[in-house]
Order: C-alpha cells, then sequence, then structure tokens
C-alpha cells in the first residue's frame, strides 16, 4: 500500500472518493444537459468526470445555443443545482463511502497530514455534503472549482490549498480521486496522485492516465 511518510498534504476529491453517491450527479448532469441537446446519450458526458460541472454546462451551451447562451446557462445552473440539493439531501443512499472516514482524517492530522477536500461542485453544494456528514471538525480546509479561474483538470485548486498552508514542494501532496480529471489535476500541479475504484471509472481508465498508485478506496491509503 501507499505509505504517507513526507506527506504535508492529502487532497481529496469529495463524490466517488469519500462520498459514495451511485452516480447522482452525473445523472443529473445528463439530464440538464439533454434539455438542450436532446440527441445526447450518457456515455457523452464521461469525458467530463471530475470536472467543474459549470464549466461543462457552459461547454454543452455553447455548443448548441446561438442566442441568450448566458441565461439558458443559468437556468441550467439552477435547475442542476437544485435537483442536486435536493438529492443529496433527502435520498438515503447518499452516504460516506466508509464510515470511518471521520476517524481515519483525524488520524493523519496527528501526524500533521493537513486534510483538504476539493471539489467540482458548486461552493454550496460542497458545504452542505460537508455538513451532512460533519465532515468539518476532520478536515483542514476545503475548495470549490467556482473560487478559481479554472477547476479540473487545471491545479489552481491545489495550488490555492498549498498557498494558504505554506505547502511549496508539489511533492508533499496527494491528490486522490476517482476520475481522470483527479489525476491530470495532480499531475498538472506536479503531485503525488492516487486513484481510487470506489467511483466513476474503471481500473483500464484510470492506468491509461498513469496515477502513482490506483487502491480499492480511500482507507486503503496506510499511514507510516
Amino acid at each position: 500500500m501507499f505509505k504517507l511518510s513526507q506527506t504535508k498534504m492529502l487532497v481529496c476529491d469529495m463524490a466517488g472518493t469519500i462520498i459514495r453517491e451511485k452516480g447522482i450527479v452525473y445523472d443529473a448532469l445528463f439530464n440538464t444537459i439533454k434539455v438542450i441537446q436532446p440527441s445526447l446519450i450518457r456515455s457523452d458526458i464521461n469525458e467530463f468526470y471530475g470536472c467543474e460541472k459549470s464549466a461543462v454546462i457552459k461547454h454543452f451551451v455553447n455548443k448548441n445555443i446561438k442566442e441568450d447562451q448566458k441565461i439558458v446557462q443559468n437556468n441550467l445552473e439552477s435547475e442542476f443545482n437544485y435537483f442536486l440539493k435536493k438529492e443529496y439531501t433527502e435520498n438515503p443512499n447518499v452516504t460516506l463511502i466508509n464510515p470511518n472516514i471521520p476517524s481515519f482524517f483525524n488520524a493523519l492530522r496527528d501526524q500533521d497530514v493537513k486534510i483538504a477536500l476539493n471539489t467540482g461542485y458548486n461552493k454550496d453544494i460542497q458545504k452542505l455534503l460537508i455538513d451532512k456528514f460533519n465532515l468539518s471538525e476532520c478536515i483542514d480546509d476545503y475548495i470549490s472549482s467556482e473560487e478559481v479561474d479554472y477547476g479540473r483538470p487545471y491545479p489552481h485548486m491545489i495550488h490555492t490549498l498549498m498557498n494558504k498552508h505554506n505547502i511549496y514542494k508539489p511533492k508533499e501532496v496527494i491528490k486522490i480521486g476517482d476520475t481522470i480529471a483527479d489525476i491530470l489535476e495532480g499531475k498538472n500541479a506536479d503531485c503525488h496522485t492516487v486513484a481510487v475504484l470506489s467511483g466513476s471509472c474503471k481500473r483500464g481508465i484510470l492506468e491509461k492516465h498513469v496515477p502513482n498508485f490506483i487502491i480499492n478506496n480511500i482507507m486503503d491509503l496506510r499511514i507510516n
């Protein structure tokens, strides 16, 4: 298993990495985009797994809508976020990947490893999930893609977290996530990358992008 020695920060994706939500976010994204592109099939959004959801919606609006693009985008984002908030609040299938994740995080923090969450959600949905699972007590920071100029696969969220916590060596940071965008984000930040099989992508897809390690789920990370 991958050892965490010399690591000062673990940057964790949320859906599929620490939260099991059975693809709700991508079902919502698919249904939202299909309104303006009826020919869309579910696999058409696979390449956008892990990316900033607002940017994905904007991509399809620019592709399909010629007038009033901003209005259409705002309306679609509102519908997407409303559905996602409702599902994440009410759906009993939305759970932690493992109920011991808070204890696991605190064990890392006891060894001076900062725990930060990053996501392609907007800030409101990120905060909803943090509150739902009482994660604020076991993490040091969190950031959403809407807080930086560019979300995944760009490294801006990781760089922002590193600067905030005075971490200057990328190899002292591990990025862990379940999508290609997570791996590329970590690589673009020059961090170590760990892919997990608990989310939306299968091993064969993740292997093509050569993360440093592939593990079954976040609990397989081992502490020295």
